[in-house]
């Protein structure tokens, strides 16, 4: 009898979980940013962080440069979701992200600079 009884406690349960998750959708749980956010300035760090993008030089015909490009994209829009939704955290954490990638786009691209002027110096 005891086994009987935590079987079906064991359906019951389970379909209360299912139940949930299908009338539910998840939407109970996940913050929504509202028509009235768009209109809200981002974050200080943000703006900073897309002057900064704006002013650096990608060369697309390098396979890295276009990855590194489409990645640094993704994560200042994600910045941008997070904070209209005011995940602070997670802001903050796509920024720095951000921050760590454009630090080594350009100490790669200053690298890959010298090595051209020292081919072109030489050739001279």
């Amino acid at each position: 009898m005891s086994f009987l009884r935590w079987f079906f406690s064991g359906i019951v349960v389970s379909l209360l979980i299912v139940l949930v998750g299908v009338l539910g959708n998840g939407d109970t749980f996940v913050s929504r940013a509202t028509a009235e956010d768009t209109a809200k300035p981002y974050h200080g760090n943000i703006t900073k962080i897309e002057k900064t993008y704006t002013r650096v030089e990608f060369d697309l015909s390098k396979k890295t440069h276009l990855l590194r490009k489409s990645r640094m994209d993704y994560y200042i829009a994600q910045a941008k979701q997070a904070d209209k939704r005011g995940w602070d955290y997670k802001r903050d954490q796509m920024i720095e992200r951000v921050e760590n990638m454009l630090a080594h786009h350009l100490t790669q691209y200053a690298q890959e600079s010298d090595a051209t002027a020292v081919n072109y110096a030489s050739a001279r």
